[in-house]
């Protein structure tokens, strides 16, 4: 028998099965986990693409609001006006300038032209979501009119819409003028003179002036054991000879009321109150008085217990200002020892050489013992022009589904406060720390 060498050689046959190599497993793998996973990667990838919309809508949102906010705090405190009206249709103008994905920026007006005393600056609400009879939602953003204060030494800057704000409450001016040892007992001494300012909001006045001798680290009292306080009546001359000691008040005995009227005391508060019988308000803008009162360890030296001390001890002043009755922030300065001399004052007035009104002539030539200290303050007693733009706002998904879901609609809220700097005559956005509405 003859065999087949090559048959031979090769042995005996092998099946006719295919074989499956390791690198086609692992594209079976590869291709069995990417179509699992895909759902998860674009679901992903909606969220991200979902939370770059809303983060767009929002910087649109706010964009919105702090346009709106500049404009309408803007308006207000240039305006002057006690009707916030006007101010927030242009606030509600410039929002709806704004879009938000598309949509205009629709604000409420939220003003309530019967607003009482307790609520000057008009507002319906301290809530973005204005309600309808029926409790059905109207708008869902509006403005909210009130002001900056930073009276809190823990929240350094406080939003409150209970507070009217104004750029210019006038100007008052306090002074100390008697020179030699207790001569602040005669009965012109002391000066208090309430300037108006032509933007000064109607209802204006003077609640309380506090001095406080020994706020600048002084010991001066006041001493009222002999004799109280008094006010000045002319007597033998008023202390300017252009006008009376005491000008606006119809009966100032019971208006003018001092605290402590007798004893010793480091601080003295004068209460003004209205007239009931002749409907004055109090004092008022273009009032003024003038009174004597004793004190004892006032400085030393050559300017103790008279004008000069009260200035060399950083004798303090606070003074309370109303609108309507309602009590705003309380205002505060310090005297200083002016050097003017007697020498330089003028015949007619105002008499003083600064030129200051209603601040009498220093008794004494000696710049350095001249008899005099005084203290201007500013009314508007950092209460500024501030509105507050807010908003809840419905966004649309860009994505409208999902592997068949309906993707849902999403709520985004953005509020901005703008206030408007009486000083440099312009507004500007702030961040404040705390938010008082409807107020105390």
């Amino acid at each position: 028998m003859v065999l087949d060498r090559a048959a031979a050689q090769s042995g005996p046959r092998r099946s006719g099965r295919v074989g499956i190599s390791s690198v086609d497993v692992r594209r079976g793998f590869s291709s069995l986990w990417l179509i699992l996973s895909l759902p998860i990667f674009l679901t992903l990838f909606a969220f991200v693409f979902e939370m770059g919309h809303l983060w767009v809508a929002r910087v649109e949102l706010e964009n919105g609001l702090e346009a709106a906010a500049l404009a309408a705090v803007q308006d207000w405190a240039e305006s002057g006006s006690t009707d916030t009206f006007t101010s927030r249709q242009v606030g509600a103008a410039y929002a709806s300038m704004n879009t938000v994905r598309g949509f205009p920026l629709v604000l409420g007006l939220n003003h309530d032209p019967a607003a009482g005393a307790g609520n000057p600056n008009q507002n319906l609400t301290c809530s973005a979501t204005v309600y309808q009879p029926g409790g059905t939602s109207a708008l869902e953003g509006n403005l909210v009119f009130g002001a900056i204060v930073k009276d809190d030494p823990d929240c350094p800057l406080t939003f409150n819409a209970a507070i009217r704000p104004s750029c210019g409450f006038g100007t008052v001016l306090i002074d100390a003028t008697a020179q030699g040892s207790g001569n602040l007992a005669q009965d012109n001494a002391w000066g208090i003179a309430f300037r108006p300012d032509p933007g000064a909001p109607p209802g204006l006045t003077i609640q309380a002036v506090t001095i406080d001798l020994q706020a600048g680290g002084g010991s001066g009292r006041f001493d009222f054991t002999s004799s109280g306080p008094i006010l000045s009546d002319d007597s033998p001359t008023p202390i300017l000879p252009c006008q009376t000691d005491v000008a606006g008040f119809p009966n100032p005995a019971s208006q003018i009321q001092f605290t402590p009227p007798t004893g010793v005391s480091p601080v003295l508060t004068i209460l003004f109150l209205p007239d009931i019988g002749s409907g004055d308000q109090g004092f008022e803008p273009g009032d003024r008085i003038r009174f004597g009162a004793r004190t004892s360890g006032v400085s030393s030296g050559s300017g103790q217990d008279d004008g000069d001390g009260i200035g060399r001890d950083g004798v303090r002043v606070t003074v309370v200002f109303a609108i309507g009755g309602v009590p705003q922030p309380p205002v505060t300065g310090v005297f200083f020892d002016n050097t003017e001399s007697s020498n330089d004052c003028h015949t007619s007035c105002p008499v003083h050489p600064s030129g200051i009104p209603d601040l009498p002539c220093p008794p004494a030539s000696a710049s350095n013992n001249n008899g005099q200290s005084y203290v201007l303050l500013n009314g508007s007693g950092g209460v500024e022009y501030a509105v507050r733009a807010q908003a809840l706002m419905a966004v649309s998904s860009p994505i409208c589904n999902l592997f068949g879901f309906p993707m849902p609609a999403y709520r985004i809220s953005a509020h901005t406060i703008a206030a408007y700097s009486c000083a440099e005559g312009r507004p500007r956005l702030v961040r404040v720390d705390q938010y008082i509405c409807p107020g105390p």
